[in-house]
């Protein structure tokens, strides 16, 4: 088990799986999320192409069916999740990096994509490149059951679309194609927001699959998808004129101040090592120099004989 996490390699050369064998893997995971995530597929499709149809209504029977779905997605991806960490386990502690940093370290990293993503699908649609239009919520009979539906997301999404992939692949294919595959899965769950909404999911959805090979904290994604990327979903249930615009806010100072604690100190360690590289630079062209000017000293047997030299 290795501290990097390689992105286009494998890190462990010696295990060699068969490519029938990943090929096999990674057709079933597409079937599942096809199977498990079938109704939100199929609306995500509908809506790109009915971008001015109305808005959903959400009985409280139609809002108790999807918990209940919700629940059923969650405890089939735990369990898939402990049969494959059975299954490879031995597999798993040479091919997955050891676990690093903090759950604060993954929820600023996790945090930092989501903002990088929502930056990259805004200006798309700016440039008007791939629309990207944050769609009207759907009028509901119960907003304690949406809101409740809201902050759970996590749980329907982030043990099978981040933790899964990893586990199920991890060592068959680089990391990357891992995040390539589940960030296209994550997005079309998302295209009723439009072709940037595709854009904006399967950026922040690969970025999950990486936090969670580097910091193997799952729980934090779920409290982030939840109560951070979610947090506005709370106006259904807070009494206040101005919830929306205090929780929107508070979403934004989040994730776009999580992109600059990760981005900082990592912009102050390039510019210090740029400095130590000048630094070291001149002192080496000063040595070459003087190297350089030293007189030459003739070896022994061209010196000609002295007195005090000659027997």
């Amino acid at each position: 088990m290795s501290n990097e996490t390689r992105i286009w390699g494998r890190s462990d050369l010696s295990y060699r799986p068969s490519r029938l064998g990943t090929s096999v893997l990674v057709l079933a995971l597409v079937c599942a999320w096809l199977g498990l995530f079938s109704i939100s597929i199929l609306g995500s499709f509908w809506r790109l192409g009915h971008p001015d149809a109305p808005t959903s209504e959400l009985t409280r029977a139609d809002q108790v069916a999807d918990l209940v779905v919700l629940t059923l997605q969650f405890a089939i991806g735990v369990v898939a999740i402990l049969t494959v960490l059975f299954l490879r386990r031995r597999v798993l502690v040479t091919v997955l990096p050891r676990r690093s940093g903090s759950a604060a370290d993954a929820a600023i990293a996790w945090c930092a994509a989501i903002a990088a993503s929502s930056a990259c699908a805004l200006m798309l649609d700016r440039l008007g490149m791939a629309r990207f239009d944050l769609s009207i919520p759907a009028v509901v009979e119960s907003p304690a059951l949406a809101a409740v539906s809201a902050v759970s997301a996590g749980l329907r999404e982030e043990p099978l679309l981040a933790a899964l992939p990893v586990l199920l692949l991890v060592g068959r294919i680089p990391i990357g194609w891992i995040m390539i595959l589940a960030g296209a899965m994550r997005g079309s769950l998302y295209l009723y927001f439009g072709g940037g909404g595709f854009v904006w999911a399967a950026l922040w959805g690969a970025a999950a699959v990486w936090v969670y090979c580097k910091y193997r904290r799952l729980w934090v994604l779920v409290v982030v998808h939840g109560f951070v990327m979610n947090i506005q979903a709370l106006d259904r249930i807070l009494d206040f004129d101005s919830a929306a615009m205090v929780l929107q806010w508070g979403n934004i100072l989040v994730l776009f101040g999580a992109l600059a604690l990760w981005i900082v100190p990592r912009a102050l360690d390039t510019l210090h090592l740029g400095e130590v590289k000048a630094e070291a630079a001149p002192s080496t062209a000063v040595a070459a120099d003087t190297a350089v000017e030293l007189p030459f000293v003739p070896p022994d047997e061209m010196r000609p004989n002295t007195p005090t030299g000659s027997i």
